[in-house]
This record gives C-alpha cells, structure tokens and sequence, in this order.
C-alpha cells in the first residue's frame, strides 16, 4: 500500500522526488514496458540502423569522391554531386522516419503511464504483439506539432538573416564572432522558453482527446510558472540519460570514427583498407544500441509524467486555496 501510494500521480512532489519516484516506477515495471513497446522500439532501432550507416559510411564516401576530385580536377563531375544531392534527401527523410518510429514507440510506454494515471497499476499486456492505435496517432501528432513550435523560432531567424545579408552583404566581414554569439544566445533563448512544451505534450497525451494548439494556448503559460523545477528534472534526468547513452552508443561512435578516418585517408592516397562487411557490421551495431538506448531515454518520459503529476497537483490545490479564500 505504502509503495502505491509512493508512486501515485497526482501528488505534489519536489525535483528530487519526482526524480526518484519516476525512477522507481519504470524499474519496477520495465518488464512489463518491454512487453508492450519492443516492436515499436525494434521499429526505431532500425531506422537509426539505417540512418547511421547512411551517415557513416555513404555520406564520407561520396565527400571523398567530391574533395578528390576538386583536388585533382579544379573541379566536381555533375554525377557525384547528383549522388550526394540524392544521399541529403535520403538523410532528411530517415530523420523524419527515425521521430516518427520514436514517437510511435513511445506512444506504446504512454499509453501504460496512462493506464498507471487511471487506474494506479500498470499490467503485463495479455500478448507480445500489442499496441494503441488511439495513443500512437496521437503521441505522433502531437510530437510533430511539438517540434514545429520549437522550430519556427529558427526558421524565422534563418529567413531574417538570409534577408539581411542578401540586402547587406558586407555583414559577414568582421562580425563573424558577433554572429555565433547571438545564434548561440538565440538558441539558449529558445530552448529555455522550449522546456514549458514538455508539459503541454504530457498533457495533451495524459487528457481526454482535446486539439494540440488549443491545450497549447490554455495550459503554456502555466507550465511557464513552473520553470524551475521542469529546469531541474529535465537537466539532471537528460545528463544522467545522457552519461548512460554514451557508453551504450560507444561501439557506434567508434565505428563512425574509423569509417570516417578511412575515408580522410583516401584524399591523401591510401586505399580504403575497409573490409567488405563493414556497412552491414554498422548497421547491426547502430540497430542494437539504439535498441538499448531507446530503453535508457524513456526515463525521460516517465520523468515527465511525475512533473506533470506534481504540476497539477499543485493547480488544484492553488485553486482549492483560492476557493476558500473567495468564500471567506
């Protein structure tokens, strides 16, 4: 009864609480996570799979083939150029494929946080093939808007700045510092005002179906209030997140390296010096740690979870104090 009720979510809890009871709940329950999300999750592990080796092996080549040639040449042949047009495309569009199965297999974890939220347990689904068509659809939808609104800030200082040297070129000359600067103190800007969002998407998932822009618009300004301690659980939950993904993904990382210095070798004149099954050994070794590093960033979510719970806890009694005092 005492663990239950530690883990209820609607209770009013500090930074270092939310922390540890979120923690709490997903290891006592990550059998039963697995069970529900493992698809999903394999889903996005190969996508990443496919993302990584593009990354690595495919995009230095043909930077290879291109630096070459304008080494030797003076200039690029067109067909290198249209094959690494085509790999940018394939890039971008493994990106967007890479969010939408990580959305997709989140959605299946959110969907047992929420059945935790109504009911206070979280069962073992009845099967290894399961899933929430309602939840996906809607962790999907609501992912996207999400990365829209944190987006647009840098679109419209991209265009502003396209604008301003097109009309004044000779900003570039001497001001290169100055530039950085501010493009970093943007993006600080925009992070900071970004981190209120984490509790408007845990909302719109935990709530009755509701529109995005309109849970958006009502409930912003309140997270916004509660900066600090969204601040303070997401930082130490992505750097101990982090910390662990760095040792999971140290394989790939190390790969990426070498096949990244085979390819610089080869503007120098040595010969590649990669054995034949190198691409599928990157893909099998970026699918497997994603695999496990998908499982290490769900922390994060679950995390989430609590601070909206404790959020709201504290609404209700703000609001339960206000009534009594009107009343008074």
């Amino acid at each position: 009864m005492d663990r239950q009720k530690d883990t209820t979510l609607l209770k009013a809890r500090s930074y270092r609480s939310v922390l540890a009871t979120g923690f709490r709940l997903y290891t006592e329950n990550f059998r039963r996570l697995f069970k529900a999300s493992w698809q999903m999750a394999l889903l996005y592990a190969l996508s990443c799979g496919a993302l990584g080796t593009l990354a690595a092996i495919k995009i230095p080549e043909l930077t290879a083939v291109i630096m070459k040639q304008v080494m030797q040449y003076q200039g690029v042949f067109i067909q290198p150029l249209l094959q690494y047009a085509t790999t940018l495309l394939a890039f971008i569009a493994l990106c967007l494929l890479a969010v939408a199965t990580l959305a997709l297999a989140s959605a299946t974890i959110q969907a047992k946080l929420k059945e935790h939220k109504e009911t206070g347990s979280i069962s073992t689904p009845p099967h290894w093939l399961t899933a929430s068509p309602l939840m996906m659809g809607r962790t999907l939808k609501g992912v996207f808007c999400t990365l829209l609104v944190v987006l647009m800030p840098y679109i419209v200082a991209t265009i502003a700045f396209a604008v301003a040297v097109k009309v004044k070129p000779e900003m570039l000359h001497g001001n290169l510092i100055t530039i950085v600067a501010t493009l970093f103190i943007v993006f600080i800007i925009v992070m900071a005002f970004a981190l209120p969002l984490m509790h408007v998407l845990m909302k719109y998932l935990m709530e009755a179906p509701c529109n995005y822009w309109r849970t958006l618009g009502s409930y912003y300004g309140r997270a916004l209030s509660h900066w600090g301690m969204l601040f303070l659980v997401f930082f130490v939950s992505i750097l101990i997140v982090e910390l662990a993904s760095l040792v999971v993904m140290l394989p790939a990382h190390v790969l990426n390296m070498a096949n990244q210095s085979a390819h610089n070798g080869m503007l120098l004149g040595d010969p590649l010096g990669m054995p034949s099954y190198m691409t599928a050994l990157t893909f099998v070794t970026f699918t497997f740690c994603c695999f496990i590093e998908f499982y290490i960033g769900q922390v994060v979510m679950v995390h989430n979870y609590y601070v909206y719970g404790s959020i709201e806890a504290k609404e209700q009694e703000r609001a339960s104090s206000l009534s009594v005092d009107t009343k008074l």
